[in-house]
C-alpha cells in the first residue's frame, strides 16, 4: 500500500488546529495554517523551508506539531519513554527560521509535550524505518529530560504575548 501524502498533510493540519485550539483556551492569540499541498518540487522545497505549522498575530514566531502513536500525558515527569523523534534531519535543517517550540501531541490521549530548538546539542541523529511510509529516514532524536511542560509553553507565550521578552 502505497503512502498517501496528501492525507498525511491534512491529519497534520488536524492535529495543528488541535493544538491551536488548546492554546487559544488557554489565552495565547494563534491559529494554525491552512494545509498546502505542492503541486511542483519548487513548491515542495519552498514549503519545507518556510512552513509553520501555528502563527501568532503578535509575533513571527512560530510552533511546529508533531502527532504522536505514542500515548503518554502532559506530565513531562511521566513520559513513558527514554526519547522521542523531534523532526526528519532533512525537514529541520531545511527551515529557514526554526520554530520557537516543537509541540508533540499524542494521537491517542491528546497529551502534549514540547522541545524548545534550544536544546538542539543534546538531539542525536538516528536512522529509523518509518513504518507509515515504509523508508528509512535520519530523524533528530531527543532525551526524554528536555522535555517542557505545555503549561511552561503557556506561560512563555503568555508573558511575550503580553510585551515581555521573548528570549
Amino acid at each position: 500500500m502505497a503512502f498517501d501524502y496528501v492525507n498525511s498533510f491534512y491529519e497534520g493540519g488536524t492535529w495543528a488546529k488541535k493544538v491551536a485550539r488548546r492554546l487559544n483556551d488557554s489565552g495565547i492569540r494563534c491559529r494554525a495554517t491552512e494545509v498546502q499541498i505542492a503541486k511542483s518540487n519548487e513548491e515542495r522545497e519552498f514549503m519545507t523551508k518556510h512552513e509553520k505549522d501555528i502563527v501568532f498575530e503578535w509575533s513571527e514566531n512560530c510552533l511546529e506539531v508533531k502527532s504522536s502513536t505514542r500515548d503518554f500525558t502532559d506530565d513531562v515527569l511521566s513520559y513513558p519513554f527514554n526519547s522521542l523523534f523531534v523532526d526528519t534531519v532533512s525537514g529541520y535543517d531545511a527551515k529557514v527560521k526554526k520554530p520557537a517550540a516543537y509541540v508533540l501531541i499524542s494521537q491517542i490521549s491528546h497529551g502534549i509535550v514540547c522541545i524548545s530548538p534550544k536544546t538542539y546539542d543534546r538531539w542525536r541523529k538516528v536512522s529509523a524505518f518509518d513504518k507509515k511510509r515504509e523508508i528509512n529516514e535520519w530523524f533528530y532524536s531527543a532525551p526524554k529530560d528536555i522535555l517542557i511542560p505545555f503549561s511552561t509553553l503557556v506561560g512563555f507565550l503568555k508573558n511575550k504575548q503580553d510585551g515581555g521578552w521573548w528570549e
